[in-house]
C-alpha cells in the first residue's frame, strides 16, 4: 500500500536542506567575508575619521584663541606703560584697549565657535593675565552625543628690564617754584612725586638677578659734582673775580681784579675724594680800611676746565676745549685737564655798584663795595649730584625732597655732566661698564621748565662771563645764550655717541628745536601740567622696559 507524505512536513524538509546547504557552501567560500567586516568597522571609523575632523577645528580655534589672548594681554600691558597703580585694579581705558585688541585677533562666531570669553586681572608685580574660552561645535562626533568642544587658553604679558643705568639730568632753577597752569602745587613738588613714581615702576618690574641703577644731576647756573671727584682731578689753584685792600695815598681802596688763588689746602690725596666741609681764609671781608678774614667755604660746586671761544661748533678742537671732552680723564701734571674749585662768597662783579656802571675784566680800584654774586642769588650751587647706584626708594625720596630750586637756566653744564657721569668709557668708566657679561641699557633724561637763560650778573661753572671771558666774549660770532645752546646741542651728541638713549622733557614749556634734536624723534615730551608729566615719564618707563608674553 502506497505511503502518504505530508505536503507542509515535505517542503519545510526541503527548505531546510537548501538552507543547510547554503551555509555549508558559505563556510567553505571566503569571497563575502569582506563585506562583513567593513560593515562591522564602519562605525569606529567614523568616528576615528570624524574625531580628527573635530579636533584638527578644536586646534585652530585653541592656537587662535591663544595668539588673540596673547594679543590682548600684551596691548593692555603696553597702554599701563610704566604708571603706578595702587589699588590692584586694571584702569578702564588699558582693558578696553586689550579687550578690543582680543576681539580683533579673534572675532565673535569665528571658525563656528559660541561662547566666546575673555578677561583679564593684574598682579601685584603688574604683570597683566588673560583667560579666553571658547566652545567648538562638532560635526561628526555628535553621532556620538559630543555636540561641542570646550577650549580655554591662559595668557600673560610682562615688562622686564635688562642691566639699566638712569641718569636724571633736573632742572632745578628759581622757575621750578612756580605753579603750572591747572596744578595746585610748585613744578619742583610735582617733580619730586613723580620721580618717585617713576622709580616705583621701574623698580617693581625688575627681575631677580638684574641690576638697575640711578644717577642725578641738578642743575641751574652750575652743578655740584666736586664731591665725586678725586684730588688728583682738582687744580691747586684757581682764577676767582676777587678783591684786595690796597693804601692808594692817604685813601683805602678795594681792588676788584681776577686773582689766581691757591686752593691746594681744600684738598686731600690724589687719589680720595675731595673732602667736605673745608673752607679758605681769605681777606676779603670788612672794610677796604680794615680789611678782615673770612672764612670761604667749599660747597662742591666747581668751575669747568680750559676751553676756547668756539667760532665753528661743526671743528671743535677737543684739546682746546676740555670741557666738552665728556671722557677725558685729567691729568694732574697738566693743570688745563683738571677742573677748578669754585668758591661762591667770592664773585664780586666789578660793574655793578650803587650807580651803575660798565663790565671791566681788568683790574679796577675803588673805595665802593661792588656786589657779590652769591649775595644777589646770583651763584646758586644745587644739590650734590650723584653716580649710578642702586637705590632704595627710601632713599630716592629722601634725594629728591631734598632738590631746592635756584639760579639760572645754563643747560650745557646739565648735559655735559650727565653725560660724563653715565658714560661707560669716561672717568667713571671703572664702575660704569657692563657688569656679569649682560649688556647695560643706558638713558639719560632731561628735564627742563624753561628756555636757556643766561645771566652776565651770574657765577658760575665759567666764572663770570663777560669777566672772566672763557668761552665768550664781545667778538664772539654768538651772544651768550647761543653759546650756551651750541654748547649743549654738541654735549648731547656726545653723550648718544656713547651709546646713551637721549630723553627730554619740557615741563609746563615748549620744548626748543635744538632739544627735539637732542633726543630726536619719539623722545621728547611737552608736558603742561603734573598729568602730562607723569604720562611723559610712564612712556618713558614703557620704552625702556621689555614687553613680552610669560605665559
Amino acid at each position: 500500500m502506497p505511503r502518504v507524505t505530508n505536503p507542509v512536513s515535505a517542503r519545510r524538509a526541503r527548505s531546510a536542506f537548501r538552507i543547510g546547504g547554503w551555509l555549508r557552501r558559505l563556510a567553505r567560500d571566503q569571497r563575502g567575508n569582506t563585506f562583513l567586516i567593513v560593515a562591522a568597522a564602519i562605525i569606529p571609523m567614523l568616528a576615528v575619521v570624524g574625531g580628527g575632523v573635530d579636533i584638527s577645528r578644536g586646534y585652530l580655534s585653541r592656537t587662535r584663541l591663544q595668539q588673540a589672548c596673547d594679543a590682548g594681554v600684551l596691548a593692555t600691558r603696553k597702554k599701563i606703560g610704566g604708571t603706578v597703580i595702587t589699588n590692584q585694579v586694571i584702569p578702564t581705558d588699558a582693558n578696553a584697549v586689550g579687550t578690543r585688541f582680543f576681539n580683533l585677533n579673534f572675532q565673535d562666531g569665528a571658525y563656528g565657535t559660541s561662547g566666546r570669553t575673555f578677561a583679564m586681572t593684574l598682579s601685584p608685580d603688574y604683570t597683566i593675565n588673560g583667560t579666553a574660552s571658547v566652545s567648538v561645535p562638532t560635526s561628526v562626533m555628535k553621532l556620538f552625543a559630543v555636540d561641542a568642544l570646550p577650549v580655554t587658553v591662559q595668557c600673560s604679558a610682562q615688562f622686564h628690564y635688562a642691566n639699566t643705568d638712569i641718569m636724571m639730568v633736573l632742572d632745578v632753577t628759581g622757575s621750578m617754584n612756580e605753579t603750572n597752569t591747572g596744578d595746585t602745587s610748585p613744578k619742583i613738588s610735582v617733580l619730586r612725586q613723580t620721580v618717585k613714581d617713576f622709580y616705583a615702576s621701574i623698580e617693581s618690574n625688575k627681575t631677580q638677578g638684574t641690576r638697575i641703577r640711578w644717577g642725578f644731576v641738578p642743575y641751574s647756573t652750575n652743578v655740584n659734582v666736586g664731591y665725586l671727584l678725586k684730588s688728583g682731578w682738582i687744580a691747586d689753584s684757581t682764577d676767582l673775580e676777587s678783591r684786595t685792600a690796597v693804601n692808594s695815598g692817604w685813601n683805602a681802596k678795594w681792588r676788584y681784579q681776577t686773582e689766581t688763588v691757591n686752593v691746594s689746602s681744600l684738598k686731600s690725596g690724589a687719589s680720595s675724594n675731595l673732602p667736605k666741609g673745608t673752607s679758605l681764609n681769605m681777606k676779603i671781608g670788612g672794610t677796604a680800611a680794615s680789611p678782615s678774614q673770612v672764612a670761604v667755604p667749599f660747597e662742591g660746586c666747581i668751575e669747568e676746565r680750559k676751553t676756547y671761544v668756539i667760532n665753528d661748533y661743526n671743528n671743535v678742537d677737543l684739546t682746546k676745549a676740555r670741557d666738552l671732552d665728556i671722557d677725558a680723564v685729567p691729568d694732574s701734571s697738566k693743570p688745563d685737564t683738571q677742573w677748578h674749585i669754585m668758591l661762591r662768597d667770592v664773585s664780586y662783579l666789578r660793574a655793578v655798584n650803587s650807580w651803575g656802571g660798565y663790565w671791566s675784566p681788568s683790574a679796577v680800584e675803588s673805595s665802593s663795595d661792588y656786589v657779590n654774586a652769591a649775595d644777589y642769588g646770583f651763584a646758586a650751587c644745587p644739590a650734590e649730584s650723584r653716580k649710578l647706584a642702586e637705590m632704595t626708594a627710601s632713599q630716592v625720596a629722601t634725594y629728591v625732597d631734598g632738590l631746592v630750586p635756584a639760579g639760572s637756566t645754563y643747560h650745557d653744564i646739565g648735559m655735559i655732566w650727565g653725560g660724563r657721569l653715565i658714560s661707560p668709557t669716561g672717568i667713571f668708566a671703572s664702575e660704569n661698564g657692563d657688569v656679569n657679561g649682560r649688556p647695560s641699557s643706558r638713558h639719560l633724561i632731561f628735564l627742563t621748565d624753561g628756555q636757556t637763560a643766561p645771566s652776565d650778573f651770574s657765577y658760575g661753572t665759567y666764572g663770570i662771563e663777560p669777566l672772566s671771558q672763557r668761552r665768550w666774549n664781545s667778538s664772539s660770532p654768538y651772544n651768550l645764550t647761543q653759546t650756551v645752546e651750541k654748547r649743549f646741542s654738541y654735549a648731547c651728541n656726545q653723550v648718544k655717541n656713547k651709546n646713551v638713549t637721549v630723553w627730554v622733557i619740557g615741563f609746563g614749556t615748549t620744548v626748543p628745536t635744538l632739544m627735539k634734536d637732542c633726543a630726536g624723534s619719539g623722545h621728547w615730551f611737552q608736558a603742561a601740567n603734573s598729568t602730562q608729566l607723569s604720562n611723559a615719564f610712564a612712556a618713558i618707563a614703557a620704552s625702556i622696559g621689555d614687553l613680552r608674553i610669560i605665559k
